[in-house]
């Protein structure tokens, strides 16, 4: 009987390390972003009004694991914006920053960000974007599966 006490108290402690969460569901990562994805990012002004439509735009991302890093291009091929994010299951989390030089009506853009968490459906990713003249609406899908290119160490 004396050993009870003890024996009692050091399972308890022992049992501290098996109540945490369940790490495997916060480290999955079911879906894999990694290609050239296209599609409208729709703007909208005061009130809701939209901006004189939508512009296409154009990401190249890589996934390493659950980070994700890329390009946002508009058609043509121009650098508009870096993208970084993670995927947690099969949702893409992510943060823009850059110019925009293409988007809306301004001569002279400034440093502007967007974020936005979406569900990524096989080849497609449709959503809602926060920030400068937002929330915005998006239908990317995946037209191209390379990564972007490694830039070459001198």
């Amino acid at each position: 009987m004396r050993w009870t006490g003890p024996f009692l108290i050091v399972l308890a402690l022992l049992s501290l390390g098996c109540a945490r969460r369940d790490w495997i569901s916060e480290t999955l990562t079911l879906v894999d972003v990694t290609g050239t994805w296209e599609g409208p990012f729709g703007f909208v002004g005061a009130y809701g009004a939209k901006l004189g439509g939508e512009q296409t735009i154009r990401l190249i991302l890589k996934q390493s694991g659950a980070k994700v890093k890329g390009e946002v291009q508009g058609l043509d091929g121009a650098s508009m914006a870096s993208i970084e994010g993670t995927v947690n299951g099969d949702v893409f989390s992510w943060q823009m920053i850059g110019p925009f030089t293409k988007v809306g009506f301004e001569r002279n853009p400034a440093i502007r960000s967007y974020s936005g968490e979406t569900p990524v459906n096989g080849d497609e990713m449709q959503g809602v974007a926060n920030g400068y003249f937002c929330p915005c609406t998006f239908v990317l899908r995946r037209v191209g599966t390379q990564p972007i290119k490694e830039k070459q160490q001198m």
